[in-house]
C-alpha cells in the first residue's frame, strides 16, 4: 500500500535527506509548521506519488517541462498550475535526496558559506546545501517556464471557441466571455426598440 502524501498549494517544499545508513526520508514542508509531514521514503518517491494524484508521473511532468521550456537541466514542474503549483528541484530531480520548492511561496534568497537560505513569504525559512547561483537560476528559469505556459494556454482559449474543460475561471475566457456579453447585451440604436 502506498504512504499518504499530501502537496498541496500550501506546501512551501519537499525536502529529502539521506540518513547515515544510506536510508532516505522526506519533510514536507507546509505554510504552518504544525502540517509539517515526515515520511520515510526519497523525495523523488513522494514528488512522483503527488504528481500521479493529479493524473501524471514525476517523468512525465519533467519531460513535458523539457520540450516546452527547452530547459534540459533540473527543469521546473507543474503539478497543478490551476492552483499555482509549481516547483523547482536544487539538484538533480534523478537523485533520490533532491529537494522541490513551491516557486509561489518564495520570498528572497541569503548567499551563506555552505550554501543557500530560502525565504519564504510566511516567515519560515529553509537551508539548502546548493550554491546561491544554483537557487537564483531555478526562480528564473521556474518564472520563465510558468510564463511559456500560461501563453501556451491562454493561446489554446483564444484560437478555438469552445474547449473540453470548464474555463470560467481562466482570464483569456473570461475576456472572451466579457466581450460576447457586452456583444448580446448592446445598446439599441432603433429609437422603435426604446419603450417608455
Amino acid at each position: 500500500m502506498e504512504k499518504t502524501v499530501v502537496i498541496s498549494p500550501h506546501t512551501l517544499a519537499v525536502v529529502g535527506e539521506e540518513l547515515n545508513n544510506g536510508q532516505f526520508y522526506t519533510t514536507i514542508m507546509s505554510f504552518h509548521e504544525e502540517d509539517d509531514q515526515e515520511i520515510d521514503l526519497s523525495a523523488k518517491k513522494v514528488m512522483d506519488i503527488a504528481c500521479r494524484e493529479f493524473g501524471i508521473s514525476l517523468r512525465g511532468l519533467i519531460e513535458g517541462s523539457k520540450m516546452l521550456s527547452r530547459i534540459t537541466h533540473k527543469p521546473p514542474i507543474a503539478i497543478d498550475r490551476v492552483s499555482g503549483m509549481y516547483f523547482f528541484p536544487t539538484e538533480s530531480p534523478q537523485n533520490r535526496s533532491c529537494s522541490w520548492i513551491a516557486h509561489s511561496h518564495v520570498l528572497e534568497l541569503e548567499k551563506t558559506e555552505r550554501g543557500t537560505n530560502i525565504i519564504f513569504k510566511n516567515g519560515r525559512e529553509l537551508f539548502v546545501p546548493a550554491s546561491y547561483h544554483t537557487i537564483i537560476n531555478q526562480l528564473y528559469r521556474t518564472a520563465q517556464f510558468r510564463y511559456l505556459l500560461t501563453n501556451k494556454m491562454e493561446d489554446i482559449w483564444n484560437e478555438h471557441e469552445y474547449v473540453s474543460e470548464s474555463t470560467w475561471l481562466h482570464p483569456a475566457y473570461t475576456r472572451k466571455r466579457q466581450i460576447r456579453r457586452l456583444n448580446y447585451h448592446s445598446i439599441p440604436t432603433d429609437d422603435n426598440q426604446i419603450k417608455e
